[in-house]
């Protein structure tokens, strides 16, 4: 649309990519005041407000500027995802975490496809601008169910700001979670460089009109629930992390490069399941490894940190995407994002290994303070 319109391949991108700008500066924060404030529910509620008014805007006045500024609330709602894989996981035991952050992702693409769906209707029978009112209302749903939350607190239990600055201070020292950043920053640019912003432009170029370009998107959805679903049921257990991790990279660079060889939609439609099963596997792995025997205090932080580090691929791909758009060309885009998915799975073993030796030295010095306490009580009772 926004092409159709007259807009530069920049100024679109732009746009694109402001909500992963918006997630890149709320997301680290929003963890360390969740833990401060003792509650996640009143940000969650506050974030849902915003594309509420916002988009209503954009509607009555579409323009670059309004645009980008609904774009940026649904950043700065998409950043309290951290809360919600916080909630979530407290609902099961602790060794259950990687498997419960792969389940509960499952709520990304699913949430996505229904809005594909249903925007697309509306475009298709109704005025192209009705669908923006997607977002509010299914803000709105949103914002009525999370007064079904119950939180419950510790008192003696919650971190003070001191505590919580100290604990931000240690992961942000962490090399394993910058590691394991870095990577998850390559998987998420691809869908955002080509499935939000490549691929919709090179359909479009080949006749392509609203209904192919939702089922597209769609597609790429399908496949990437698909494979989340059997991350933790399958791949887990078959393949271990990081040969899942790297198989899906492997399989990104595939689709990345196939794309822009093809003027035939058929192939594209396979190209695309292609991606969107890969991020799946591989994104699906980065997020498990996050937060992979992390102490319970430092959950919202640690999750915090690791989705502020990869939101800089929200939105660096779109915008990579449209300058090489204006001043190279299409296919130049999906190589690029070819060769950063090449570097991603050999960095990947690597990436694990930190992580795991991080598990191993956290495990030792927690046995030596174990052994200390001990030899203290023994010796009192002496």
């Amino acid at each position: 649309m926004l092409i159709s319109e007259g807009m530069q391949p920049e100024i679109v991108g732009m746009i694109m990519g402001a909500s992963g700008l918006a997630t890149l500066f709320v997301r680290f924060p929003i963890g360390i005041l969740s833990d401060v404030v003792k509650s996640r529910k009143i940000f969650i509620q506050f974030s849902l407000l915003l594309p509420l008014i916002t988009w209503p805007i954009a509607y009555l006045e579409p323009n670059a500027t309004t645009l980008y500024l609904a774009k940026a609330a649904d950043g700065f709602t998409a950043a309290t995802w951290v809360l919600y894989n916080i909630l979530f996981i407290r609902y099961f035991d602790k060794k259950d975490a990687p498997a419960a952050v792969a389940l509960l992702a499952l709520a990304g693409p699913l949430g996505v496809f229904l809005g594909n769906c249903i925007g697309g209707v509306l475009i298709h029978f109704f005025d192209k601008n009705i669908g923006y009112f997607v977002s509010s209302v299914s803000a709105l749903l949103a914002l009525i169910l999370t007064f079904r939350i119950k939180e419950v607190h510790d008192a003696a239990r919650a971190p003070t700001l001191k505590a919580c600055i100290n604990s931000a201070k240690r992961q942000l020292a962490d090399r394993s979670v910058w590691f394991i950043g870095l990577l998850a920053t390559i998987v998420i640019l691809v869908p955002f460089a080509t499935r939000d912003t490549l691929t919709p432009i090179y359909a479009q170029q080949l006749g392509a009109k609203a209904g192919i370009l939702t089922l597209l998107s769609n597609v790429h959805l399908i496949f990437y629930a698909l494979a989340i679903a059997l991350c933790s049921s399958v791949f887990y257990k078959r393949l271990g992390l990081v040969k899942t991790a790297v198989i899906g990279i492997i399989l990104q660079v595939v689709s990345s490069i196939g794309i822009p060889f093809t003027s035939n939609m058929y192939l594209i439609y396979i190209f695309q399941a292609i991606a969107g099963f890969s991020f799946g596997m591989a994104f699906a792995v980065f997020m498990s490894l996050s937060v992979v025997n992390t102490v319970e205090d430092e959950q919202s932080t640690r999750m915090g940190l690791f989705q502020t580090i990869y939101s800089v691929g929200m939105f660096i791909g779109p915008v990579a995407m449209g300058l090489m758009l204006q001043h190279i060309n299409l296919s130049s885009g999906y190589l690029m994002i070819g060769a950063l998915s090449v570097i991603a799975a050999f960095l990947t073993p690597m990436a694990a290994r930190s992580v795991y030796q991080r598990q191993s030295k956290a495990a030792i010095k927690s046995l030596q303070q174990l052994s200390t306490a001990q030899a203290r009580g023994y010796a009192n009772k002496l």
